[in-house]
């Protein structure tokens, strides 16, 4: 009897299951082929706490996703370029409701001369485990028009990585 039901059970842990375990990497494209969903459900799935550097940031849906984090009580900060301070930047609209936003730029000193450059990342970590990252800018154009990736990547060892990187940026090079 009880070879019977081991049996059974042995195949669907074997053949069953791992077809059912979530993958721990995800990919998307753009446009319209579910970034920015992927996008606003690994922010809604957050509980503790969002770091994001991101090179431009004008799509009010994302902006809408981060909103609901902070009123989960989810501690979010974000990083833009220096240059997105478009009047389609979402960036002070975000900050003036609660999210920490610092502007940054690369920075190269060449002799006593610093000339500037991009803060061209485009990542977030979510609670320290969801590295959410690629071309995928956070805006209307990627969605709609622009051909971009996101990898959705579930590794507590990768978003330590890229935690670290975040840091060192936001504790460096932020103008304001």
């Amino acid at each position: 009897m009880k070879t019977r039901i081991f049996l059974p059970v042995l195949v669907f842990m074997l053949l069953v299951a791992p077809a059912m375990a979530k993958p721990p990497v995800a990919v998307y494209f753009s446009p319209n082929g579910g970034a920015e969903k992927a996008l606003v459900a690994a922010i809604d799935q957050a509980q503790q706490r969002i770091q994001a550097a991101v090179y431009t940031f004008t799509s009010r849906t994302v902006a809408k996703a981060l909103l609901r984090a902070v009123k989960r009580g989810v501690k979010v900060s974000m990083i833009l370029d220096g240059n997105d301070e478009s009047e389609y930047s979402k960036g002070y609209y975000v900050s003036k409701r609660g999210i920490a936003v610092r502007y940054a730029r690369g920075r190269r000193r060449k002799g006593k001369k610093i000339s500037y450059g991009l803060m061209h990342d485009k990542f977030a970590v979510i609670d320290g485990r969801l590295v959410v990252t690629g071309s995928y800018n956070w805006t209307v154009s990627a969605e709609r028009w622009n051909y971009e990736n996101l990898l959705v990547v579930d590794s507590v060892s990768l978003a330590s990585r890229y935690e670290q990187e975040f840091n060192k940026i936001w504790s460096g090079t932020f103008m304001k």
